[in-house]
């Protein structure tokens, strides 16, 4: 992931991220400025006179920019000698791309003169050839060209798949531009007088053009947590792509993915419902029609992440969407019938209803006799072996560290399943589909006896991680919470879950655990089978709140909201927050100030916990001082 010297800004699709010293530069891979899926600059530099070793003074990430404050070197060389600059190098994400400035001021008595240079050099890279980011991949030839323009230059370049880009810089200052094949360095002198001030501004315009994206709009009054949930509305809102959906996360995954669109806008919907309405709107436009093996469209099947840029258009990607989840489609057809519940707005059922019917016949063809959906690895080299949200390659494994295999039938998936059945059914009869919602009924109905019957772990008190090829995966892991959620589980077992995800082996400071710390294959530093993910938690917290457990809620919640409040702590100004997942182990030191070494910061769905954990707090009307404290 991005290195700990690095910073980040995003804004409507766009990011730009720099090292300790406030530049894009190839010593640093991993920085750049980037828009829909391309690194457009792999250099942005700032120099003032002959360089030197100018110290860093701090950094600071805030409103859609990076600020890296520097001091020249010193003359002399006793203590306390005159440092004659200070300096600011910001880069700030802007409605056409980015803005760079130079801030320099004068700490002497005496006027001064000094050289401000930019330098610029072009990348047009894909995303995925960030080694860094994915698993190293043969590189694209991309050819590049420099224009001079007498108020700066324009770097213009033709993709793997023949198309051309252009990004353009400017400045309104009198500026010299010198070129080469594939860089540029634009200058200016200035004259700076004592105890002054002189800037200097570089736009550059990215291929995109002007972007406006929604905001969110999520006004709760809650003393307590008032700072972070105003960071964590700032964050969605950064996240937020002009489609109109939240992407899942930087520097990786700054794009359009289902699962955690859905997950997010259940998150927000008491909150701000617009962002359900704009996911299932989108979700929609982007829903299969045909069948193709590549990429696992199929009529009614929601996708799983949509990418853009040369790689896909080349064959390079299966992205283009790819539909390799197997949940997002039943969680589609349960938003949507809550959402409509939330909302009660009949243009939303009139244009989106079609949708969430071929979502859910997609469903229900695909369950097997006892009502249970599975998977199979999708047998593709550029596919996932797992298609739930645990997908990385050793998500899934029994206690002794077996992996599962064959066909794969996960708990939480049964939960979403049952969930999207028995909202749906009644919107079903609303529309006149009375046979379509009896189909839905009679299904739930088995998958929820099924579930009872083949699920249950009586040593465990705990529902089983699921189902392989080798029968029942009798592990305690996360999973199980969202299985309650989804409203599956008799009232009886769901109350030894609560206390079971709450035991020592998998509650830690930050939350739930994502697998069990007694099984001998727990990891607390793997991806998933034993950190823990906030929106992870939020999930099972809003489960146990719907279902009469609120004591166990309010644990997860004041938990996770703790831990997420250190992830933007006023002391880390150089953190953006809101961590894709924390290190699964309990001590004295929050999990929220650890960073996990594979943690994509900032994540849509950890930002969305924020607002998760108060919709499960707040839902209990009848612990009125827990409500007064958290959410008043």
């Amino acid at each position: 992931m991005l290195p700990d010297d690095c910073a980040l800004a995003v804004d409507s699709g766009r990011q730009v991220i720099v090292d300790s010293r406030g530049d894009v530069t190839p010593r640093t891979p991993e920085t750049g400025v980037y828009e829909s899926d391309h690194r457009y600059l792999s250099t942005l530099e700032i120099e003032v006179g002959d360089g030197g070793e100018w110290t860093v003074l701090g950094r600071e990430v805030r409103d859609r920019g990076v600020t890296t404050t520097l001091a020249s070197p010193t003359v002399g060389t006793g203590r306390g000698d005159q440092r004659p600059w200070t300096l600011e190098k910001r880069v700030e994400l802007t409605e056409m791309g980015v803005t760079a400035t130079a801030r320099l001021t004068n700490n002497t008595a005496d006027t001064r003169e000094t050289t401000v240079a930019f330098e610029l050099a072009p990348d047009f890279g894909h995303v995925f050839d960030i080694p860094s980011f994915f698993s190293p991949r043969e590189r694209q030839d991309r050819t590049v060209s420099v224009e001079r323009h007498p108020n700066g230059c324009a770097f213009v370049g033709t993709l793997a798949d023949g198309t051309e880009r252009r990004v353009t810089v400017s400045s309104d200052t009198s500026i010299e531009t010198a070129v080469t094949d594939g860089s540029a360095t634009i200058s200016t002198d200035v004259t700076v007088a004592p105890a002054s001030t002189r800037t200097v501004e570089l736009d550059i315009d990215l291929p995109a053009g002007a972007r406006n994206t929604p905001e969110i709009d999520a006004d709760i009054d809650c003393p307590r947590y008032g700072r972070l949930i105003d960071r964590a509305a700032e964050t969605l809102g950064g996240l937020m792509l002009p489609c109109g959906v939240p992407a899942a996360g930087a520097p990786r995954f700054l794009a359009p993915f289902g699962r955690d669109s859905l997950l997010v806008s259940y998150q927000l919907l008491p909150f701000d419902s617009s962002v359900a309405e704009r996911t299932l709107r989108f979700l929609a436009d982007e829903q299969g029609t045909e069948t193709d093996d590549a990429t696992l469209e199929a009529p009614g099947r929601i996708m799983h992440e949509k990418r853009h840029g040369d790689l896909p258009a080349i064959g390079e990607s299966v992205r283009t969407p790819y539909y390799g989840t197997v949940d997002a489609t039943p969680l589609f057809a349960a938003l949507f019938a809550d959402t409509v519940a939330e909302t009660e707005d009949e243009t939303l059922f009139d244009s989106v209803y079609p949708h969430a019917k071929s979502a859910v016949e997609w469903t229900l063809a695909e369950l097997d006799d006892e009502g249970f959906l599975f998977y199979e690895p999708h047998d593709h080299p550029l596919g996932l072996a797992h298609l739930g949200w645990k997908d990385s390659a050793e998500a899934l494994a029994r206690p002794d560290g077996t992996p599962a295999r064959g066909a794969v039938a996960l708990a939480e998936v049964q939960g979403y399943v049952f969930r999207a059945l028995t909202r749906f059914a009644p919107l079903a009869e609303r529309a006149d589909d009375s046979t379509l919602a009896a189909e839905c009924e009679d299904a739930a109905e088995t998958l929820a006896e099924a579930f009872e019957e083949r699920l249950w772990l009586p040593e465990e008190g705990c529902y089983a991680l699921g189902i392989d090829d080798r029968g029942v995966i009798p592990s305690v892991a996360s999973n199980q919470g969202h299985a309650i959620w989804g409203g599956l589980g008799s009232d009886r077992r769901v109350a030894r879950v609560a206390t079971r995800l709450t035991d020592d082996d998998m509650l830690t400071s930050a939350g739930v655990r994502t697998f069990a710390s007694s099984h001998d294959s727990f990891d607390p530093l793997s991806y998933h089978r034993g950190s823990v993910w906030p929106h992870d938690t939020s999930i099972a917290a809003m489960g146990f709140a719907e279902r009469g457990h609120h004591e166990t809620a309010e644990t997860l919640a004041v938990r996770g909201l703790d831990a997420l409040a250190d992830t933007v702590r006023t002391d880390f100004p150089d953190r953006f927050g809101f961590p894709e997942l924390m290190v699964g182990f309990d001590g004295d030191v929050s999990a929220g100030t650890v960073r996990h070494p594979d943690a994509c910061i900032p994540a849509a769905w950890s930002a969305g916990s924020v607002f998760g954990f108060l919709q499960s707090v707040e839902s209990n009307r009848e612990t009125a001082d827990a409500i007064a404290e958290l959410v008043r």
